[in-house]
């Protein structure tokens, strides 16, 4: 997990208790080095840059009080973990609302659609290998197209009001389309003229 801020300190995603150890462990073969000094050779001198001065990194980290060393599933962790989410939750993104509609900013260009302006939303996802991303291809009456993914910015909040703002697309799609894993789902989530797939595809064939 990547290093953040939490209450004026700096957040290490590691284990105090594997901290110490390592520490431990590094000052023991560096004592372990010094006590045969074996100057000559190789080895002496990479045990004392390796372990020695690594342990002392290692310390001066651990003793350092603006750190904070917690893990996922430390009372502190998980603390940590649901404000982001909320955050990550709340984060409007890429997008700004208004009464009857959005504006999306790409890295070009800004759009302002009303939601009676989105013409067929798609729903889907791809293989990253280590794990699947969830996402939707979103069409407009301007034959404009944009696609979002669980990574973009404001992710959440679109896919929220979205479906209450669109009522034919069910809260929980996205739920449908995670399983199984590792295929594509590829499944419509909206067409405002209630086309089905196979139409949609024949449409495009033929124009």
């Amino acid at each position: 997990m990547r290093n953040e801020r939490y209450k004026g300190k700096n957040v290490i995603w590691e284990s105090k208790t594997k901290q110490v150890f390592i520490i431990l462990v590094s000052f023991l073969f560096t004592f372990i080095a010094l006590w045969i000094r074996d100057t000559d050779k190789l080895q002496f001198w990479l045990s004392i840059f390796l372990f020695g001065f690594g342990g002392i990194f290692m310390l001066v980290r651990f003793l350092n009080p603006k750190n904070i060393f917690v893990t996922p599933k430390s009372k502190i962790g998980k603390e940590i973990l649901a404000e982001r989410t909320e955050l990550h939750q709340n984060d409007n993104g890429i997008f700004e609302y208004h009464k009857n509609g959005f504006i999306i900013t790409t890295e070009n260009e800004t759009y302002n659609y009303e939601w009676n302006e989105i013409k067929t939303v798609y729903g889907y996802k791809i293989d990253l290998l280590a794990y699947d991303e969830i996402c939707i291809d979103v069409f407009t009456i301007d034959q404009k197209k944009f696609t979002i993914t669980e990574s973009t910015g404001g992710w959440f909040q679109f896919i929220s009001r979205l479906s209450e703002n669109i009522k034919s697309i069910e809260i929980d799609w996205y739920l449908k389309i995670a399983n199984p894993p590792f295929e594509k789902n590829l499944t419509l989530l909206y067409d405002k003229q209630n086309r089905t797939i196979e139409q949609i595809r024949t449409e495009n064939v033929t124009a």
